[in-house]
């Protein structure tokens, strides 16, 4: 048994690098679960774009909208929502062009400009949030989910 122990140690420490060096395109933020009524409205949370997988790939080709630039492999964001909305919006804003990919329970919807929204009703249940910049270089931006029309 004592024989097994040098050979898992040295196989620890080789592995703390590697993980070390994905942990920052492992990074993402669950969001506070909403449900109609929700407060404070709007709900801000702020993060890093860009990355070097192309959106496109990620939204596949049953995307409604154009899926452009480059972003991480795991989302930014989890959002999950506990019952139906009549209207919600969520808004990115940033510096530059951003493009926003929602994949959720009906369907997956791409918006790219100055400040990308899907707004309209939303169905109760998780969403995965992806955020892009055109040319995958980190950019900062603001997401501001409400229910009311700003």
């Amino acid at each position: 048994m004592k024989l097994l122990k040098l050979p898992t140690a040295l196989l620890g420490f080789a592995l703390v690098p590697m993980f070390l060096a994905i942990s920052p395109t492992l990074s993402q933020e669950v969001l506070k679960p909403i449900a109609p009524k929700f407060t404070p409205d709007p709900q801000v949370y702020t993060g890093s774009a860009g990355g070097d997988i192309p959106l496109a790939s990620i939204a596949t080709s049953q995307a409604n909208g154009q899926c452009q630039g480059l972003t991480q492999q795991v989302p930014n964001h989890r959002l999950t929502v506990q019952r139906d909305f009549g209207f919600l919006t969520l808004k990115i804003s940033g510096d530059q062009n951003l493009s926003l990919l929602v994949k959720g329970p009906d369907g997956i919807y791409c918006r790219s400009g100055k400040t990308p929204e899907l707004s309209g009703a939303w169905v109760a249940g998780n969403y995965e949030i992806w955020i892009s910049t055109p040319d995958g270089d980190r950019a900062s931006y603001r997401l501001t989910i409400s229910e009311t029309s700003q």
